[in-house]
Parts: C-alpha cells; sequence; structure tokens
C-alpha cells in the first residue's frame, strides 16, 4: 500500500507540474509576460527545474525587456541541455544585445583565443589520443632504436606533458570558478571593495562574469574576453 500511494504521489506531482507549465505557457502566449515569469519561477521554486522552464522563463524576461534576467535563464537551460539549438539560438541572439564593456588588448585577445578554443571534453579526447600514439612510440623505440624513434618519443612527450598541464589548469579553474551574470541596468566596478572608490570601468546588463573572490557585499569578478578584474555589489549579479 505505501509503494501504491509513493507511486500515485509521483505521478500526481507530474500531473500538477505539467498543468502548471502548461498555465505558465497560456499566460504567455497571451501576452502576460510578468504573470508567466512569476509562474514559471512558482514551478522553479517548486523544485520542478527543466531546460524548457528555464527556457521559457528567459523568453518571458527577454519580453519583458529584462536582459540580464533573460540570459540567466537561458544559461541555466543550456547547463542542464548544453546541445539544445533553440536554447543556443536564443542566448546569442540575447548576447547581441549586450553593450561592449572596454576594448581587450590584442594580445590578450590572442591568448584567450587560444586558451579557451577547445572544450575541456575535447582536449581530454586529444589527451588520451596523444598518450596513445606516446605508448605506440615508446612500444616502437623498444625494438627500432634509431634517431627518428628517439625525436618522435621525445616531441610526443613534451606534447603530453604540455597538454596535460594545460588540461588539468582548465579543469581547476571549471571546478573551482563561479559564474554570474549582471542583472542590473550596468553596473560600475571599482578598484578595490570601497564604496567611496572611484569606478575603473562599467560593466552592462546581461555581461557573464567568473567570480574570483568574495569580501562581505562585494565580489570580485573577472571579464574574461577583456582581461579585467573589479570589485562589484554582490546584488548586482546572480550565479547561474
Amino acid at each position: 500500500m505505501r509503494i501504491f500511494l509513493l507511486i500515485f504521489s509521483l505521478m500526481a506531482s507530474g500531473v500538477f507540474a505539467d498543468a502548471d507549465f502548461n498555465a505558465a505557457n497560456k499566460l504567455y502566449e497571451s501576452g502576460k509576460y510578468t504573470e508567466s515569469a512569476a509562474a514559471y519561477n512558482t514551478i522553479i521554486g517548486d523544485g520542478n527545474q527543466s531546460a524548457e522552464v528555464y527556457y521559457n522563463l528567459g523568453n518571458s524576461y527577454f519580453k519583458e525587456k529584462k536582459l540580464g534576467l533573460a540570459i540567466l535563464s537561458y544559461e541555466k537551460a543550456l547547463k542542464i541541455s548544453p546541445r539544445d539549438a533553440d536554447i543556443k539560438y536564443n542566448l546569442d541572439f540575447a548576447r547581441s544585445f549586450i553593450k561592449e564593456t572596454a576594448v581587450a588588448d590584442a594580445a590578450s585577445k590572442i591568448i584567450n583565443s587560444i586558451y579557451y578554443y577547445l572544450t575541456i571534453n575535447e582536449l581530454s579526447v586529444l589527451l588520451s589520443l596523444v598518450f596513445i600514439m606516446l605508448m605506440g612510440l615508446i612500444i616502437y623505440r623498444i625494438f627500432r632504436k634509431n634517431e627518428l624513434s628517439y625525436w618522435l618519443t621525445f616531441s610526443f612527450s613534451i606534447l603530453f606533458g604540455i597538454l596535460f598541464v594545460f588540461s588539468s589548469l582548465r579543469i581547476l579553474e571549471n571546478e573551482n570558478t563561479k559564474t554570474a551574470i549582471v542583472i542590473s541596468a550596468s553596473v560600475e566596478a571599482k578598484a578595490a571593495p570601497i564604496e567611496t572608490n572611484p569606478a575603473s570601468f562599467t560593466i552592462p546588463e546581461g555581461k557573464k562574469l567568473y567570480i574570483i573572490n568574495t569580501r562581505q557585499d562585494w565580489v570580485e569578478v573577472l571579464l574574461k574576453a577583456e582581461n579585467i578584474k573589479g570589485w562589484i555589489k554582490k546584488d548586482t549579479i546572480s550565479e547561474i
């Protein structure tokens, strides 16, 4: 009987979640974007989080011209369903409305483009392939001790070492770094977490940031593409 009641309760919760989701969708289709956003947030608050709910929440916020919250919702949807083409398209479209923050120098752009060119998964695959080739070369060298086998083994050993360090840094960065979206209209970043300090630069709404330090009501953030850091108020951002 208890098992039956548990199954029934799970089925009932699913039915209610679908009903709430459909009701929120109808509000959106009726042009009631504020109400639909509130309805989707209620669904999320009840623990029924899914890529579809976050995606539709992002659409509601975008219609309300709340760019930061829209991008935040799309980012959360993409985190759940990273290969969804619709989520990617809407996220990219919303990002196109973000104003420029600062112009990074050419050297920083080149370094960042190289450092983040491959995803962590792609780096792992490449590292595995290089490791297999290195093992093959070591076995080959056991039987053929010539100059070519020496230099090939040496070169692939160096390549494997570089890729291993590179991959480790990316994995550590991914695990230890928190990301957030600016949800205020614009944020003034300061060189230190002091209210009276002059602003170093302004960060526009919707910008993705990397949180690297926290101090009371302040957070130190990094704008990776621009390679600049600054302190901003914690309530101006929301973590992904």
